[in-house]
């Protein structure tokens, strides 16, 4: 994948990553690459899933046809050459587009950084055949011999997905495709496993299940997951339970006294306006250091001294 990444190609697998919101983390699966930062510097990029291509969406100044779309559907490629609009500077750019099979991204290449190697498989492409596929066109019915032993027939494309030539309309072809949109669904999927069934969970909201948790969250009731904290530091009772409407588990947070549960927990407050908003009262405005969680006032010998006034320059 690495090496891959490294030629500016997204992964050829999904990878699972675990980003947060609030203080719960999902499993989401994704594609990864790099992307160049004006600094020079890199990032890794995640390419999520989606419910499917935005066909009916512009793209890059592209309005998709009928028939685009059923061609894309089709092969996942578009078949043609198009002028697009690079985001970053406008310029107009002909090029190829294919859809990623995994992650249902739409995926441009332009056509002056298409490279197609001489062999494909079994086969030597002359400079003709290497024109028609430069032009998103096929090389129909080639007798594909793969190095395992697979023997086939199938039509050559390229691939601005893949980076690569691609085996379309072919039997192989066709199976590689339906096993691909089976792991697309089930990678999409983090609750539920490949025959529908729920998948044990091992801990919810940071706090570990036991046996029993888990056994009673895959019959459906709801599950005393135990004490923690909101995203604001509030003591509260955390329970969870699965939504067949919504097809995920949903948490719900009993407090202890819900009428004093005000945005943030009173112990906090002065540190939330010391630290956050900038704010100053007289027994810490002189602290270097910030606030910890209820603190009011200087916590030792060293930030007393801090806060003390400094005296004028001796004349």
């Amino acid at each position: 994948a690495l090496e891959q990444m490294l030629y500016n190609h997204k992964s050829p697998q999904l990878f699972t990553v675990t980003p947060q919101f609030g203080d719960e983390k999902f499993s989401l699966q994704a594609k990864l690459s790099f992307r160049t930062n004006p600094d020079g510097s890199y990032s890794l990029v995640p390419h999520f899933i989606r419910n499917e291509p935005q066909l009916d969406q512009e793209f890059k100044g592209y309005t998709f046809t009928k028939e685009d779309k059923a061609e894309l559907h089709k092969t996942g490629n578009l078949g043609k050459v198009v002028d697009l609009a690079d985001p970053k500077t406008g310029e107009i750019q002909k090029c190829l587009v294919s859809i990623d099979k995994l992650t249902n991204e739409i995926e441009a290449m332009p056509v002056n950084k298409i490279y197609i190697k001489p062999k494909v498989a079994n086969i030597d492409l002359d400079m003709k055949a290497i024109g028609v596929l430069k032009n998103g066109g096929l090389i129909r019915e080639q007798h594909i011999e793969l190095p395992n032993g697979a023997k086939f027939t199938a039509d050559l494309q390229y691939s601005a997905s893949k980076r690569d030539i691609v085996f379309v309309n072919s039997d192989l072809y066709r199976h590689n495709q339906a096993q691909e949109k089976g792991e697309q669904q089930q990678a999409r999927d983090t609750w539920h496993n490949a025959d529908g069934s729920l998948k044990r969970l091992e801990r919810w909201c940071k706090i570990p299940l036991n046996e029993q948790q888990q056994a009673d969250y895959l019959a459906g009731k709801k599950v005393l997951v135990g004490e923690g904290k909101d995203r604001f530091g509030n003591d509260c009772t955390i329970y969870f339970q699965y939504d067949p409407k919504k097809g995920q588990p949903e948490t719900t947070r009993v407090y202890p006294d819900r009428n004093k549960v005000v945005g943030v927990a009173e112990e906090s407050k002065t540190q939330m306006a010391v630290n956050n908003d900038g704010k100053t009262n007289e027994a810490t405005k002189n602290m270097k250091e910030p606030l910890q969680r209820g603190q009011a006032a200087p916590k030792d010998d060293n930030q007393q001294h801090q806060q003390k006034k400094p005296k004028g320059p001796k004349i």
